[in-house]
């Protein structure tokens, strides 16, 4: 026969000699996705949704599915703060050896640009340069 619990794993209740044993369920703990253990959750924790009911294996993967594109996210989001780094060391290193930085980020920004683009960002910049006088 199976050990009665001394109290749920959920919310401490203690089990009591009026307790019905058959009322009492085992219900998995789930850890980083797998269940490998199980307490016990007395009658008054039990939803209707709880009760001998199990999830579905596609909600499962579903809830798989969704951790692996979060940690997905979170790695590249890690990448992207270590090439951020490595370019700020780049322009630093630059800076230090007599370069102006902030005219190299422009100057990275042109090359990004397509070359119509380019032509037509330096013809408005030309224009308003002549209507202000800077030429």
């Amino acid at each position: 026969m199976n050990a009665l619990p001394k109290a749920c794993g959920k919310c401490d209740r203690p089990f009591g000699i009026n307790d019905n044993a058959d009322d009492w369920r085992r219900r998995p703990i789930v850890v980083s996705g797998k269940s490998d253990a199980s307490i016990d959750i007395c009658p008054d924790c039990s939803s209707p949704t709880e009760t001998g009911q199990k999830r579905s294996s596609e909600a499962s993967a579903t809830d798989d599915q969704l951790r692996l594109f979060i940690e997905r996210v979170e790695r590249l989001e890690e990448e992207k703060r270590a090439i951020a780094d490595d370019i700020r060391d780049v322009y630093a290193e630059a800076k230090a050896q007599g370069y102006d930085a902030k005219i190299m980020r422009q100057i990275v920004k042109l090359r990004r640009m397509e070359p119509h683009h380019r032509q037509e960002a330096e013809a408005i910049l030309d224009l308003y340069k002549a209507s202000l006088g800077l030429h």
